[in-house]
Parts: C-alpha cells; structure tokens; sequence
C-alpha cells in the first residue's frame, strides 16, 4: 500500500469514529435538554404537591382538634346546637330611673358650666352617698373624681376612685366597659413604676372582653396593649414572658369571639345538614376591631388576601356530637407555605409557590394545583425560578459525575501505588525485623555469654576473694544490660498497644535527668564519659510517666556514650522553650547524623549503615522507643546537628505547672 492510501485510511480510522462521537454526542445534547426541561417543572410541581400535603395535613390534624398553630376547638350537637366554649356579653346596666339619671347629668353640666366645679363635686358625692342605684353611684364616683382632677386635688380624685373600685367594681358604664377598669387605669398614671400593675389590669381587661360587640373594652384594651409594648424593655425577660402569656390568652379568645358572631349564620347549619365533606370555610361575618396584640386577628379584613376573615374548619362524628376544629385560612396557608419554602428546590432554583384564587391568572405559572374541596376555590401556583440556572447545575453534575469517574480511576491507580508502597515497605520492615532478630540474638548473647563465664569460674572455686567482687559487679552490669533490652522491647510493645503512658502524675524533669544519670553513670564512666547535668531546670514539671520518661533519657544516654568516642564530653540540659513547652536534651560530640536521616532514626529498627558493617552494637529500639515515649506524653522527639561536630537529641514535652526545687 502507498504512502497515500496509508495516510488516507489512517485520517478515516480517526475520522469516522470521531464523527459518529460527535452525532451521538449532539443526540444525547437534545435529549438531555429535554429531561432537563421535564425535571425543571417536576421540582416546580413537587414543590406545588408539598403545600398541597401540608395543607391535607393541616385538615386532617382540625378533624383531632389540634394542630401545629393552635386551633380553636369546635364542638356542636348533632342538630348544631353550639356545644363548645361560650364567652358571655357584658350589657350595660340600665340606671333604676333613666329619667334621673339624665337630671342629674343635666344639673352637673350645668354647674360646670357656671364654673362652680366646687359644687359639681358636692352633689356628685352627694349622689354617690343617697342614691339607691349602684349604677347611678358608680357614675358620680367617677364624675366627682374628674371633677377633683380638675381642681388638681389629687389626692381627693385618688380617694374616690379607689371607693369607686371598692364598691362598685362590677358596674359598667353606658358602653359596656366596667368602670373600675377605668378607675384602675387613672390611678396607675401617677405612679413611678407601674408596670406589672399595668400587667396585672391587662389581663383583667381581656378575660373581661367577651364579645365582638364591646368595641370599648376592645379600645382599651388596644391602648392599654400598646402602652405595655412601649414600657417593657427587651432585657426584661419576666414581664415579656407575662406580657405573651396575655397576648396567646386574648388571641385565643379573639378567634372565639369571632366565631361565636359567625356560627350564628353558618357553621351551625352545616352541622345540622350532617357537615357535608366534613371540612368548610367560613367568612367571618362581624366586623373586626384593630388590636394593638401580634397574635391577635382582630385586625380590618384584607379582602386582597387569599383567606384573610376567613375560619378553615373541619369536624367529625364522634357520638351524638361533632368535634374538631378551626382556625383562620390565612394562618394555614402561610403555615403550609412556610413549610414548603424549606424545600430544596425553592433555595437552589428560586421558586416561589403562592396561593391564590382559582379565577386568577395562570401566566408566568411554572406549575398549577387545583384544590380540592373545601379549598376548591384557590389554587397553589409556582412561579419564578431560573430554568438556565437550572441548566447550568445539571450540566455541572453531568461534568461532577464525569469528574467522580476520572477521580475513580485515578483513586485506583493511586490505591495501587500504595499498595506497591505498602508492600514495599512491609518487605523492608521484614528485612529490619530479620536484622533485629539478628542483632537481638548478638545483643542478648554477649550479655548470656559474660553471665556464664563469670559464673563458672565463680563455680570452680579458683577466684581469688578480690575478684569475685569484680566478676559479681560484671555480672550485675550485664544482667541490668540485658534487662534494659528486654525492658525496652516490653515497653514499646505496651506504648504502641495503648497510645499512652499508665501514669499521670506531675513529674519534675529535673529528677528524671538525675535518675537517668545515676542509672547509666558507672557504664559511662567505665567507657571513659563524664555525663554532666548543666545548671538551670529548677521547677520544669510535666504531667506523666516518671519511669517511661527516665527510661527515654537513659536511651538517650546510652545512644550518646554508643556513638561519641572516648572522652567526649556528654551534656544534658533543661530548659523551657518560647512557646511553652520543656524540653530535656542530651548533647554529645560524636560522629553525628546526617540530617536526610535524622527522622529515619527514630524508626523501629532502624540503624545507619548495614548489620555487617556498623561498629557499634544495638538493635534499632532505643530512639524508636524515645520517640514513642514522647508521643505518648504530648509532645515530641527530636535530633538537631552541633556546630563543632555530634548531635543534640531532644525530647519537647508540654508543660504541666512549675514545682518548688
């Protein structure tokens, strides 16, 4: 074949398989832009479904009575006689003889008129004293202390309004509203601190408003309402707490009011056809009074509002009675919809879901959800949203699931790497244990060996009496040589099984440098070393494990004296650092450690140079033990070059307190 036929079927192979790519490519494009137009108006429509279930929720909960705002309770008989909770309507009581009563108002007038107040005063007590009429006496209490108020005699108006409260506390005047409210009410004005007192009249006031009818009581209870808003002070937790407690009592008795002036027309007739579908909405038909209370609905209807003015109730048979309950439309439907706005579409996509009437527009509707009955006259609509928002995130999960797979592949090449690596560094832990194993063997030998050679010339009797002293003291030296190997193997055993040291106890560093040079004081001496320990340290105290932190420093010792040639000065110093912390070093003048392996050494072990060429003898644990030790306590182990030549090993450990000396 030509060069040119090669090129060209080489250009092809490339081609067409990229060209077919590329179609299905576009093809799965168009059909993704689909899905993602169907899923778009599925999470507007899923959205829609979970108001829809909240307020099914909502209803169901009404049939119990209860619900997550409280409802008001409805209980009828089965002929719709209301058998539920009544509020009983406060009438004005009439004077005895409405024709004296207009007299006397008339002859007070007339004497305020003339200016004569001192006279107006006489005749209302006068009144107050002879009229048989609690009503009529009541009226000139309150008439007199206006007129005392007048001539700034305060303390006179003070006198007669607390007899007006005393005597007549259950009079009203001609609009219905108790007299000795009022009375209550001027006497707080004069006060310093009348706050609770304040408190204390509002909840008299309104478990006193009974029915819609009352717009005196509701006005003062308005006013009175609105002082307390200003007086109480955020930080005043106990008269808030009060202040609520009267706000949920009047709500409560705010939605019965209005129920009770509604059931007259509607509900109760629905009872008596047998409440058919067991839910309704009823229109309030009583006007409503503004209130001063946030948790009251006693507020001017807003006919632009979906379900505002408007009872949801829902009933069922239970006996000869119906029970269950109602509450404001507006409350449910800001109820269910707060709820749906928890959902996760409405925050990643920007819907918006409303509740409107059935008979309004469609128009910019990404979803619409007729209602059932008893709501079949609204509608939930879904609206905003942003579809190339919507868009953009699924082509950034098709691309994040693209990217899952490549980071799939390449975490499995990476686990296979490590896995090599840890294989690897399994065979070279098998390698150093099979050189520990070796040097174990060589260490414990030389010790056993010394050991019986002592003792059998001790056993032959022929050792003069000076020198059994001696071969005694070697023997000594070589049993503690081979407890200490034994001793360090037990304790990075236990060190690497628990994590931590047994004890906790404060330990003084200086102590431990001192124990740790008394133990190794005669090798050193006997190898040709002077172990000094520098001056300072005085009061340095951790908290831990006095024997595994002497064990550290002997390690250290023995590392020293092992690699440093005779006569070497060897140094151990205490000292607190900058940031807080000890630290306990041992400082020698011997060959050093490379600083690529200064991190190495403290490996389990591990030893510079190989088994058949070190010159010193060892097995790899006494840094590696170090370094456990001081992990163990908090802190950490490390090795730093000198200038002139040797190594400064150094244990940091976190303070504990300073100790007296």
């Amino acid at each position: 074949m030509s060069r040119r036929a090669l090129t060209l079927a080489l250009v092809a192979a490339f081609l067409i398989p990229t060209l077919l790519l590329a179609w299905i490519g576009l093809g799965s494009l168009r059909q993704e832009a689909e899905r993602t137009s169907a899923r778009y108006s599925g999470q507007a429509e899923a959205l829609g479904q979970t108001v829809r279930l909240e307020l099914e929720r909502l209803l169901s909960e009404l049939r119990a009575g209860r619900g997550p705002i409280e409802p008001l309770v409805l209980r009828y008989g089965s002929d719709g006689t209301w058998l539920g909770e009544t509020l009983e309507s406060k009438r004005a009581d009439a004077p005895a003889d409405p024709a004296l009563a207009a007299e006397l108002a008339g002859e007070i007038d007339r004497l305020q008129a003339k200016g004569d107040l001192k006279g107006a005063v006489e005749r209302t007590r006068e009144i107050a004293a002879k009229s048989d009429s609690a009503s009529l006496s009541a009226w000139a209490l309150e008439a007199c202390a206006a007129l005392l108020d007048q001539l700034n005699l305060r303390t006179d108006a003070r006198a007669a309004r607390e007899e007006l409260i005393a005597r007549f506390g259950a009079e009203r005047d001609s609009r219905g509203l108790l007299r000795s409210l009022v009375a209550r009410r001027s006497l707080l004005a004069s006060e310093v601190e009348p706050t609770d007192a304040l408190l204390a009249l509002c909840g008299d006031a309104a478990a006193d408003y009974s029915a819609l009818s009352e717009t005196a009581s509701a006005e003062f209870l308005r006013q009175l309402r609105a002082d307390l808003g200003e007086r109480i002070g955020s930080s005043d937790e106990v008269q808030l707490a009060e202040l609520e407690r009267i706000d949920r009592l009047d709500a409560a008795r705010a939605r019965l009011r209005i129920w009770l002036a509604s059931s007259r027309e509607g509900p109760a007739d629905w009872v008596a056809r047998g409440a058919p579908g067991s839910a309704a909405i009823f229109v309030a038909t009583a006007p409503l009074i503004p209130s001063a209370n946030p948790s009251s609905m006693e507020a001017p209807i807003e006919s632009t509002l979906a379900g505002d003015g408007v009872f949801l109730a829902a009933i069922e048979r239970q006996g000869d009675e119906w029970r269950g309950g109602a509450m404001e439309l507006d409350r449910a439907f800001v109820r269910a919809l707060s709820v749906s706005a928890q959902d996760a579409a409405v925050r990643s996509l920007g819907f918006v879901a409303t509740i409107e009437s059935r008979a309004g527009s469609a128009a910019a509707t990404v979803a619409r959800l007729d209602l059932g009955p008893p709501l079949g006259d609204f509608a939930i609509a879904v609206r905003g949203g942003d579809l190339e928002a919507f868009a953009a995130g699924e082509r950034k999960r098709f691309a994040l699931l693209g990217g899952l797979i490549a980071l799939a592949i390449l975490t499995a090449v990476i686990g296979a790497w490590l896995t090599l690596r840890a294989v690897s560094r399994e065979v070279e832990a098998a390698r150093g244990r099979e050189a520990f194993v070796a040097a174990v063997t060589h260490e414990l030998k030389t010790p056993l060996a010394a050991i019986r050679l002592f003792a059998e010339m001790l056993e032959r009797g022929d050792v003069e009496s000076p020198k059994v002293i001696e071969f005694g003291t070697r023997t000594v030296r070589e049993a503690d040589r081979l407890a200490r190997l034994v001793d360090s193997v037990l304790d990075l055993a236990r060190i690497e099984h628990s994590g931590t040291v047994l004890a906790g106890q404060p330990v003084e560093l200086r102590k431990v440098a001192v124990a740790a040079i008394a133990i190794v004081g005669n090798y050193g001496r006997e190898s040709g070393f002077e172990i000094e320990l520098a001056v300072g340290g005085e009061g340095l105290a951790i908290r831990g494990d006095v024997d595994a932190l002497t064990r550290a420093v002997v390690n250290l010792l023995e590392n020293a004296i092992k690699y440093s040639e005779r006569g070497q000065p060897i140094e151990v110093t205490l000292a607190q650092r900058e940031d807080g912390d000890v630290e306990i070093a041992v400082l020698d003048r011997g060959r050093g450690v490379p600083e690529a392996d200064r991190q190495r050494i403290f490996e389990a072990f591990q030893r510079l140079g190989s088994e058949m060429t070190r010159d010193r003898p060892g097995v790899g644990l006494g840094l590696a033990l170090v370094k456990k030790i001081a992990a163990a306590h908090g802190g950490r182990a490390l090795c730093e070059g000198r200038a002139g030549g040797g190594s400064r090993f150094v244990l940091i450990l976190p303070m504990a307190a300073k100790v007296q000396p």
